[in-house]
C-alpha cells in the first residue's frame, strides 16, 4: 500500500503501437528469413487454412472484440431466397441502434475474380428476402471489368492480406485501450491527459510511481483531478480493462494496475488524499471482470 503523490509520468499508446509494429516487423523478417512468409503470402495459407477460414476468423475476432448487441456469425449455410437457395460463404448480423445489420461476404480464393462471380454474386443478393450488405474477399487477382461491376452494385471489393490484416487489428485494438468523454466507468476510472485547447484525450495516462491507477469512485478520481494540472477523468469499460490488464501481463507497458480507495478522513468532503493498492492482475481478472 502506498500514499498516491503527484509525482506522476504518462505513458501514450503510440509506445504500444510502436511495439506491436516492431513485434510485427521481427516475426515477418523470421518468416521471410525461412522462405515461409512468400509462400505463404502466395497461397493466403496459413496453417493450411482457406481464405474462407482466415476472412471468418478475422470477422470472429472482430465481432469478439467489438462486444456486439446480438450478434451472429455463420459460414457456409444455405439461404432460402425469393426463388432460389443459395449457399453463402459468410453471414453476418448484429443490432446497431436498433436496427439490423446484415452482410454477406463471398470469398474468391487462389484465383482471378470475373465478371462471372460478380455477377453470381450480385444475383444471390438481389433474391434475399432482405437487404445485406455485400463484400467480396480475393487473394489473387480482379478483372477490372468485374471490379468496375462490383462498384456500380455497390459491392464492397478488398483484397486480403494475411500480414496487412493482422497488422491492422493489432493497431485496432490497441485504440480500444484509449476511453473517450462517453465511456462510463465499469468499475473503475483513470486519470488521462487532455490537450489544454480542445481538452480532448490525448491518449496519456496518468502514472505514479511505478503503477496505474485505477480509481474506485469518479468522485475520488474527480477529487484527485483538481490537483493535477492538464489532467481529466475517463471511465474504464470492461473492454478496457480486459485489455489495460493483457498489456500489463504482457509487459508491452511497464507499469502494474493499482487500485485507489480514500484514505482516512476527517471531514464529509472526498479531498485527493488517497491510498494505492498494489493488486496483481489475476485478482483484478477474478473480481472485477465479469
Amino acid at each position: 500500500m502506498q500514499r498516491l503523490v503527484r509525482k506522476q509520468k504518462t505513458i501514450s499508446p503510440i509506445l504500444y503501437k510502436r511495439r506491436i509494429e516492431e513485434i510485427m516487423d521481427f516475426l515477418e523478417r523470421i518468416l521471410r528469413k525461412g522462405g515461409q512468409l512468400e509462400e505463404s503470402m502466395e497461397s493466403n495459407n496459413n496453417q493450411g487454412m482457406e481464405l474462407i477460414d482466415l476472412v471468418f476468423t478475422l470477422y470472429k475476432y472482430r465481432m469478439e472484440r467489438e462486444h456486439l448487441i446480438k450478434p451472429k456469425l455463420l459460414k457456409n449455410i444455405k439461404i432460402k431466397g425469393k426463388d432460389i437457395e443459395s449457399r453463402v460463404d459468410i453471414y453476418i448480423e448484429f443490432v446497431r441502434m436498433n436496427n439490423l445489420e446484415r452482410t454477406v461476404i463471398k470469398t474468391i480464393d487462389k484465383k482471378t475474380v470475373t465478371v462471372d462471380d460478380v455477377w453470381q454474386f450480385d444475383n444471390i443478393l438481389k433474391d434475399l428476402k432482405f437487404f445485406s450488405k455485400g463484400v467480396l474477399y480475393y487473394n489473387s487477382k480482379i478483372d477490372e471489368k468485374a471490379l468496375e461491376l462490383a462498384n456500380n452494385k455497390h459491392i464492397q471489393v478488398i483484397y486480403f492480406d494475411f500480414m496487412k490484416e493482422t497488422i491492422k487489428n493489432a493497431l485496432n485494438t490497441l485504440e480500444q485501450v484509449l476511453p473517450d468523454k462517453d465511456v462510463i466507468g465499469d468499475p473503475f476510472w483513470a486519470l488521462m491527459q487532455v490537450d489544454e485547447r480542445t481538452k480532448n484525450n490525448t491518449g496519456n495516462y496518468f502514472i505514479t510511481g511505478n503503477s496505474l491507477p485505477l480509481f474506485t469512485s469518479k468522485k475520488l478520481a474527480d477529487a484527485y483531478c483538481k490537483q493535477q494540472k492538464g489532467y481529466a477523468v475517463f471511465g474504464i469499460s470492461q473492454r478496457h480493462l480486459v485489455f489495460l490488464i493483457s498489456l500489463a501481463e504482457s509487459e508491452i507497458i511497464p507499469y502494474k494496475l493499482g487500485l485507489i480507495r480514500p484514505s482516512k478522513q476527517i471531514s464529509s468532503t472526498i479531498d485527493y488524499n488517497v491510498e494505492m493498492h498494489s493488486v496483481d492482475c489475476n485478482s483484478i481478472r477474478e473480481v472485477y471482470v465479469r
